[in-house]
């Protein structure tokens, strides 16, 4: 059975400044590694579209408007003391749940044995 490695390249605009440790570099590295193992048993996926109410099966509606309304038009901000954010984080964070979706299904549908979300 293969593992789904589940990714997109919205990770890219996920800026979090220099020196954080939550930056592109490390996705990037990841991706490209796995990219040279020209590994058979991998299935590359994207991830799936998220929707609201996906995001209300966990998190409450105020909570979710919270996060929508937190993204900078430009420069970095901080949604708590530990994340950094930037314009681009909002659809990398809509990709990123979205993979841990299509990790599921992908399992769950006997697609695929296990997942790897890089995000």
């Amino acid at each position: 059975m293969k593992t789904g490695f589940i990714t997109s390249d919205t990770f890219q605009n996920h800026d979090t400044g220099p020196g954080h440790p939550e930056q592109i570099a490390r996705v990037s590295v990841i991706n490209e590694n796995f990219k040279k193992l020209n590994n058979k048993n991998l299935i590359w996926k994207k991830p799936t579209v998220i929707t609201d109410e996906i995001i209300k099966d966990v998190h409450e509606s105020n909570y979710i408007d919270l996060v929508k309304n937190s993204f900078p038009t430009r420069g970095f901000s901080s949604l708590d003391g530990d994340t950094i954010i930037s314009p681009g984080s909002k659809e990398a964070m809509f990709d990123a749940a979205g993979s841990i979706i299509a990790a599921i299904d992908g399992v769950q549908n006997k697609e695929i044995k296990n997942a790897f979300c890089s995000v």
